[in-house]
C-alpha cells in the first residue's frame, strides 16, 4: 500500500460520474440530488449524475425526474435495478454512467467515480476536491460522512468518539472517490450488502497499491434514520448507540463510567504497562464492546489533557483524538506527573 503521500503519473480527468442508489428514497433523494447538481455545476467537465432506482416501490422515480427536470445543466440518468445487492447495484449505475454519449468515447484513466448515497447531502466542492486530488495523481479519494444531528444522546455519542481529521481511516459508500480504470482492475463493487465500498477500497488500495488519500474536505452529511439499508451502516451503529444510551442513561454517565474503568486500569497495570481503550469498554459493556471503543479512546484524550494519563502510538505520546491507528493508554511517566 503506497502512502498517502504518494503519487502515481496519471492522466488528468475528463469526466466524472456519479452513482446514488436509491430504494424507497422519496423523501431524502431530492436534497441529494440538489447537493449534488450544485456540486456538479463548479465542475468543468462533463458530470453524468446516474440515480440507480433499486426495486422502489415508492414515489423515488418521480422526485428524481423532478430534480433532472430542474437542473438540465447537468447529465442525468436514471436505471431500475433489480440487482440482489447494494453492491449490485451501484456496479449497475457505473455500468449505466460511463456508457452516457458524454462520456463512453474517454478512456477509464481520465474518468472519475464518485460515489454517495440517497439519503446524504455533499458540499458544494466534493466533485472540485476530488478532481484535484485525482489530478494530482491519486486513485483513490476516501471522504468522511457525519450523521445530521438529531439532538439525541446517540448523536452526541457519535460526535464525541469520531473525530474526523485529514489522514482518517473511514470507508463509506456515501463517499468515496475513484478512478475508473483502478475500479476496473479492481473488478468493481462486489454483489454485497454490506462492506461493498470496504472490499472495493482494498482491491484498489491494498491489493493493488494504487495510490490513494482519505480528507475531511469532502465531509458529507448523512441521515440519522435507525432504519437503513445496510446491516452495518450508520442506522445500524446508532440504534447500538441508542441501546447503549438507553442502558446506561445520558451520554455523561457513560463517560464517567468510562473514566473510572481507565484509571481503574491504568493503575492496576501500573506506570510501565499500557492498556488498549477497548478494554475499558469491554470492562464497561462486554456486548458493546466495540461501539464504545471509540468513546473510550475518547475519553482517554480528556484523561490525558488533565495530566491524568498518557496516550501514546507506539511508545510515542499522540493526540488520540487526530491519531491515526490503534493506540494505547497509561499511567504518565513520573517526571510528568510531578
Amino acid at each position: 500500500m503506497l502512502p498517502r503521500d504518494v503519487t502515481a503519473d496519471r492522466p488528468v480527468l475528463a469526466g466524472v460520474v456519479v452513482v446514488v442508489p436509491a430504494r424507497d428514497e422519496e423523501e431524502e433523494i431530492a436534497g441529494c440530488l440538489r447537493s449534488v447538481a450544485t456540486a456538479a455545476r463548479r465542475v468543468d467537465r462533463p458530470v453524468v449524475v446516474t440515480v440507480v432506482l433499486h426495486r422502489c416501490t415508492d414515489r423515488t422515480a418521480e422526485e428524481v425526474a423532478h430534480v433532472a427536470h430542474a437542473h438540465p445543466d447537468v447529465h442525468w440518468v436514471t436505471v431500475e435495478s433489480d440487482a440482489g445487492s447494494l453492491g449490485g447495484a451501484r456496479g449497475d449505475g457505473v455500468a449505466a454512467g460511463r456508457a452516457h454519449d458524454a462520456l463512453a468515447h474517454l478512456s477509464p484513466t481520465t474518468l472519475w467515480l464518485a460515489s454517495t448515497d440517497a439519503d446524504s447531502r455533499v458540499p458544494d466542492g466534493w466533485l472540485t476536491e476530488q478532481r484535484t486530488l485525482a489530478d494530482r495523481g491519486l486513485d483513490l479519494v476516501l471522504g468522511t460522512v457525519e450523521p445530521r444531528d438529531d439532538g439525541s444522546e446517540a448523536a452526541t455519542l457519535w460526535h464525541a468518539q469520531h473525530h474526523l481529521t485529514e489522514g482518517h481511516l473511514g470507508i463509506h459508500g456515501a463517499n468515496l472517490g475513484v478512478r475508473l480504470s483502478a475500479y476496473d482492475a479492481a473488478g468493481g463493487f462486489p454483489a454485497l450488502d454490506d462492506g461493498e465500498d470496504v472490499q472495493l477500497t482494498h482491491a484498489v488500495r491494498d491489493v493493488a497499491g494504487a495510490p490513494w488519500t482519505s480528507t475531511d474536505r469532502t465531509r458529507v452529511l448523512t441521515s440519522s434514520r435507525r432504519q437503513g439499508r445496510a446491516g452495518r451502516g450508520f442506522a445500524g451503529f446508532l440504534r447500538r448507540l441508542d441501546d447503549a444510551v438507553a442502558t446506561f442513561g445520558a451520554t455523561s454517565e457513560l463517560q464517567d463510567r468510562l473514566r473510572a474503568q481507565l484509571l481503574r486500569l491504568a493503575q492496576e497495570r501500573g506506570p510501565d504497562k499500557t492498556l488498549c481503550p477497548s478494554e475499558s469498554a469491554g470492562a464497561v459493556d462486554p456486548a458493546r464492546r466495540r461501539e464504545l471503543t471509540p468513546v473510550a479512546r475518547a475519553v482517554a484524550s480528556t484523561l490525558a489533557d488533565e495530566g491524568l494519563l498518557v496516550v501514546t502510538q507506539k511508545g510515542v505520546p499522540v493526540d488520540g483524538r487526530t491519531a491515526v491507528g490503534p493506540v494505547r493508554v497509561g499511567l504518565p511517566p513520573a517526571e510528568m506527573s510531578t
